[in-house]
């Protein structure tokens, strides 16, 4: 999945696969925890889907934040289910590949809620929360997942 896509950094530098799994590496061992969150928008007649990589730990000014973008049909997922089992697919996959990498806790951001009044995808947070933790993540969701509601939000909106 990285390998395939452009890696950037916050700033906007691109990363080659190599040269991320090294930086990777190095800010995990130095005590950040990893955590994964995708986000996925509707424009026009395509999903603009972003996933992020963030490294952080209260209180330490080494944090970090990678994310790559891609585009899809929107007909290929054509409902809201379809489309949280994408994020919360595409955040799997990124953590899969780089969990050998990192030394830290690596914790799941899904963009799901668990109040079925104020949030559409709360229906399907079971359902995804399982998911993720059948792989041996940790897992949270609204409004703990920061890393896909608000992170990974913005850089799918651009």
């Amino acid at each position: 999945m990285l390998e395939d896509n452009t890696i950037r950094a916050f700033d906007g530098n691109e990363l080659s696969y190599e040269e991320f799994l090294k930086k990777a590496k190095s800010l995990s061992e130095s005590g950040l925890d990893v955590y994964v969150g995708t986000d996925s928008q509707i424009i026009k007649e395509n999903i603009s889907i972003a996933t992020c990589i963030c490294f952080y730990k209260r209180g330490i000014k080494r944090n970090q934040i990678f994310h790559i973008k891609r585009k899809i049909l929107k007909e290929k997922y054509p409902t809201l289910r379809a489309r949280m089992l994408l994020e919360a697919y595409t955040s799997l996959e990124v953590a899969l590949e780089i969990d050998p990498a990192v030394k830290s806790e690596l914790i799941i951001h899904l963009d799901v809620g668990s109040d079925t009044r104020r949030n559409r995808t709360a229906k399907f947070s079971a359902e995804l929360q399982m998911l993720v933790k059948s792989q041996g993540f940790g897992c949270a969701i609204k409004p703990d997942s920061w890393a896909s509601s608000a992170v990974a939000d913005k850089y799918s909106k651009t």
